[in-house]
């Protein structure tokens, strides 16, 4: 439900041909169509020609090889031509012996190296994809190492510690010491499970752009000792999923870098309409962003992944992002203020209509066939 990759799950119809029984929210937001709406339609349907010919071939290398099936293609699969990597796996039924489904991805790939990602991706859509696409992976990696390991091992440090303890005696030397050690083994479970909780995505589906921020915030805020006051609109429950779960990536790292940087006590985050537009606002009271922030001299300097991956997923929904500090001026903090098109989400009987008509006429084109 949550994944960025294009996930589906096909089976063979007839002919050599394929049919979808389901698609992620991902895929649903790049062809306008969701999941109930593309079920047991014709993949050829779905995608325009060379889309579909790219994948089905992958689909038929899988099921002559029986195997997963891992490659690069030039997609749109409704949106700009890209790379693409396809990956097809199996499933097959024991009783029968054969294979009953295929399930799979499709993914953005990126052709440069990482450092090129995340310093020059400015007017590449490609790079842009790959970046997000890179930092999707890299969070949800580091959040469940964080969580499963690293905060284990401190607390089984935590538990010998207490062993260490009760046999020093009455040693008020030995006694401060311990009391130190447990203090920083507290400091950095705390800021572990900071991170890993910043890391780790919410049910965004199941409970809405406006209640996902606020019970986050209400994390975070348990999380780091901040206070944090979150001020929502309801109209952002009716954007895109695809467009939600952008903005609540772009709040996430902008918590993120308060948590890591700023040395703040208060975060602002209203989300609000104008003009036509959504605007979201992060603000903190902390100690700001240095002056030459991502410029020193006439030589642009690493500004880390998080700011330029922020821009890249606003741009992909058309969105701008306008950061603005003060450090001169104490506590003025940092603002980041992203600005968005309204693009609310079109009716469930709009896109019923439209799958509707597509399957109308690939039967009326298989009708004029026979």
């Amino acid at each position: 439900m949550f994944s960025t990759d294009l996930l589906f799950v096909v089976r063979r119809s007839f002919s050599e041909r394929f049919a979808y029984e389901g698609i992620n929210p991902a895929f649903e937001s790049h062809l306008g169509l969701a999941s109930e709406d593309v079920r047991d339609m014709d993949v050829s349907d779905c995608l325009n020609g060379d889309d579909a010919r790219s994948v089905c071939e992958a689909f038929r290398a899988c099921l002559a090889e029986r195997r997963e099936i891992k490659i690069r293609q030039r997609l749109a699969l409704g949106g700009t031509l890209r790379t693409m990597e396809t990956i097809v796996m199996p499933v097959e039924d024991p009783e029968i012996g054969s294979v009953v489904r295929l399930i799979g991805s499709h993914r953005p790939m990126c052709d440069g190296p990482f450092e090129d990602v995340a310093e020059g991706c400015g007017d590449r859509p490609d790079l842009n994809v790959g970046l997000v696409t890179i930092q999707e992976g890299i969070q949800q990696r580091i959040a469940s190492d964080l969580h499963d390991s690293t905060c284990q091992h401190l607390i089984a440090a935590s538990l010998g510690l207490m062993r260490i303890r009760s046999n020093l005696g009455q040693s008020v030397w030995a006694e401060r010491l311990c009391d130190e050690i447990d203090g920083s083994i507290d400091e950095a479970l705390r800021e572990i499970r900071a991170f890993a909780y910043l890391l780790h995505p919410r049910n965004l589906a199941g409970e809405g752009l406006k209640a996902t921020i606020e019970q986050y915030a209400e994390g975070f805020a348990a999380r780091t000792s901040l206070r944090v006051t979150v001020d929502i609109v309801p109209d952002v429950d009716r954007l895109p999923y695809a467009t939600k779960r952008t903005l609540l990536r772009v709040v996430q790292e902008a918590l993120t870098n308060v948590f890591r940087h700023a040395k703040a006590t208060e975060v602002t985050i209203v989300i609000e309409t104008a003009d036509g537009h959504f605007h979201l606002r992060v603000s903190d009271n902390g100690r700001g962003l240095p002056i030459d922030l991502g410029r020193r001299g006439n030589k642009a300097v690493s500004i880390g992944v998080g700011i330029p991956a922020m821009r890249a997923r606003l741009r992909g929904i058309g969105g701008t992002l306008d950061i603005r500090s003060n450090r001169t001026v104490p506590h003025s903090g940092t603002v980041l203020c992203a600005v968005f098109p309204h693009g609310l989400d079109a009716s469930r009987g709009n896109r019923r209509r439209s799958a509707t008509t597509i399957a109308a006429r690939a039967g009326a084109h298989l009708t004029k066939k026979r």
